[in-house]
């Protein structure tokens, strides 16, 4: 098991971000977010945790190959390649921070 983890400075967000990371089904809650620059920023925080737990960079997997969704209670999780992983995400002020695990 490895772990890995991203912090993301929300100011830093550039528009447009949401195309090159978000799958189909992110854009549809993105749209319906309450707050869009949270979501974005930690849907990226998430998916950046991610590809360092797995050892790999953005260039071998993709943000749009990584999938968050949300438990009935509100709890992320990921899909990658058809299996579930864990993860933790919080915000605070300016920044969102991720956590998540990979186990091969």
């Amino acid at each position: 098991m490895r772990i890995g983890c991203d912090v993301v400075y929300l100011p830093r967000i550039k528009p447009g971000l949401e195309k090159a990371i978000l799958t189909p089904s992110e854009m549809k809650d993105l749209a319906e977010a309450v707050k869009p620059l949270e979501f974005l920023g930690g849907r990226f925080a998430l998916k950046e945790a991610f590809m360092k737990s797995m050892g790999k960079g953005i260039d071998s997997v993709g943000f749009r190959s990584i999938e968050v969704r949300k438990e009935s209670g509100g709890a992320p999780y990921i899909v990658y390649a058809g299996k579930r992983y864990e993860c933790s995400l919080s915000h605070d002020g300016d920044y969102a921070f991720a956590v998540a695990l990979y186990e091969d």
